[in-house]
């Protein structure tokens, strides 16, 4: 005759609670991690969006507001596709480092060879400018920022890019436009 053991039958049962505890622990832990860098992107678009407003307000040129754009979106640009002499990735200290002279570049080929990052191609980062005129007294500078979503394919070079689902951010800054009448 055979025995019943007491607690016969819920031996697993602290196990299983445990694992859909923890499922659903791992659920919310990445929601907060994906909202974290959406808001972190969302803030830096706006730092830019700020900073290009500046540019153009003290008589930048497209040319020159795109690299600032750039420049202030580095953090959140992707993987930097530019190497050192030997094939390496750049260090932090190097990466601030050729910072000026990126600014200082004449042309966008000169550019790429200073600096270049995964996500500042036309396709992925942009900006948009409406100049002050008529009843409008301000200049309203908006950045944009494309990028896959997370488990999209994103870094997947077997993905087809068409195939890749992409959200867009907004970063947008306002400055009173008086300017053009000092640049004149």
């Amino acid at each position: 005759m055979a025995r019943l053991r007491k607690g016969s039958g819920k031996e697993g049962q602290s196990m299983i609670e445990t694992v859909i505890v923890l499922f659903f622990l791992c659920i919310v832990f990445f929601w907060v991690y994906e909202y974290t860098g959406l808001l972190t992107r969302h803030t830096v678009l706006d730092y830019a969006a700020a900073r290009a407003a500046r540019a153009r307000t003290v008589g930048f040129n497209d040319f020159m507001i795109t690299k600032t754009v750039r420049i202030a979106t580095m953090s959140t640009a992707g993987a930097c596709e530019t190497k050192d002499d030997e094939g390496n990735g750049l260090s932090t200290g190097t990466l601030v480092s050729r910072m000026g002279s990126y600014l200082q570049a004449e042309n966008e080929a000169e550019t790429r060879g200073i600096l270049d990052f995964k996500y500042w191609d036309g396709a992925h980062l942009g900006w948009t400018c409406s100049e002050p005129g008529g009843d409008v007294n301000e200049l309203v500078m908006r950045v944009w920022q494309r990028r896959p979503l997370y488990g999209s394919g994103a870094d997947d070079e077997t993905v087809d890019a068409a195939d890749r689902q992409e959200y867009t951010l907004t970063g947008e800054a306002r400055i009173e436009g008086h300017y053009p009448f000092y640049l004149q």
